[in-house]
């Protein structure tokens, strides 16, 4: 991944050298791992995101969020890991703000070398930030890739503070 990497797991190193397998496990110098991990910064493009989104009031954003990942192309699992990691995170505000980078924005933010290549590739990355009022913003269109072959599945975020 071409990014500025603060903590990983396993240890990344320069990359990481990693067998996956049909059931999604992974595995690095003789351990199993059920997914890696990587925090840190990528060297491309963020791209702006001043008025797109979505704004769930803070009763509705666990169903909203569930909503939104089906809608990307995550698996029940894919998902559930997902909302374990970051609801706990969620700001406790009102209001929240949703916005959603994709496959082609992760792309040009932090791109990846796989080899062999995946034959389908989900990244998503969510930036959402507290509000105390709701915000009108341009709903984004949240579409998922059709599974097939060898599928990377990539997911994070960002909580933008005010």
């Amino acid at each position: 991944v071409d990014a500025d990497i603060r903590e990983s797991d396993p240890p990344y190193n320069y990359g990481w050298d990693v067998v996956a397998y049909p059931d999604g496990t992974l595995w690095h110098e003789g351990k199993g791992y059920p997914s890696l991990f990587w925090d840190g910064l990528g060297r491309g493009e963020f791209p702006s995101l001043p008025h797109v989104g979505f704004v769930a009031a803070r009763e509705d954003l666990e169903v909203t969020l569930r909503a939104h990942l089906d809608a990307l192309g995550l698996n029940d699992h894919e998902r559930n890991d997902f909302l374990d990691f970051w609801l706990p995170l969620m700001p406790t505000t009102p209001f929240t703000r949703l916005s959603w980078l994709g496959t082609r924005d992760m792309d040009k933010l932090a791109p990846l070398a796989v080899v062999p290549a995946p034959d389908t590739s989900i990244r998503i990355f969510l930036v959402f930030e507290g509000l105390s009022e709701r915000q009108e913003l341009q709903p984004q269109i949240l579409r998922a890739p059709r599974r097939r072959g060898f599928t990377l599945v990539e997911w994070g975020g960002l909580l933008r503070r005010q």
